[in-house]
């Protein structure tokens, strides 16, 4: 009897060790979801830019040729709303990219506080590479930049 005791309230005690929080991970994932935050109000930010200066854009090119004049002009501010529809098509995409990381680090915030200690390690495993591969498809929309970089590559410059 005292050995099946014994044998039960150590079984407890490991079932309690394994379900501690991870409080580290839990920081961890808490700065993830801070900066891709602050990355994700960037970055609408820089839609807004974007979609001002593609409303001007198209703005002076109907002016311009409803005045018939040079199509050198033309062509350039066609180029440039083309820049600019593009610039904003990829700070969309790395907006979404953002988000869902985001959403990873929450689910990895929750798993920190809820889950055994073996299907913690899981989601924390899970989530990293998850993380990771969020990355590797910024870059590929940002020609290798990190999403920092490129957000801040086009955020409007302050006026001192």
């Amino acid at each position: 009897m005292k050995k099946i005791t014994t044998r039960l309230i150590i079984l407890i005690l490991i079932l309690f060790a394994s379900c501690g929080r991870d409080l580290e991970q839990a920081k961890r994932y808490a700065d993830i979801k801070s900066e891709t935050d602050s990355l994700i109000a960037q970055a609408n930010l820089v839609i807004t830019v974007q979609k001002t200066n593609i409303e001007n854009l198209r703005k002076i090119s109907d002016d311009i040729s409803k005045a018939n004049a040079q199509k050198n002009k033309l062509s350039e501010i066609d180029r440039k709303i083309t820049n600019a529809v593009e610039i904003e098509s990829n700070i969309e995409k790395v907006r979404n990219h953002l988000e869902a990381i985001k959403k990873f680090a929450e689910n990895g915030e929750k798993a920190t506080k809820r889950l055994i200690y073996y299907k913690r390690k899981y989601m924390t495993y899970a989530t990293v590479i998850q993380v990771h591969d969020e990355n590797i498809m910024i870059q590929e929309i940002t020609d290798g930049l990190s999403a920092k970089q490129y957000i801040s590559k086009y955020l409007p410059k302050e006026k001192d």
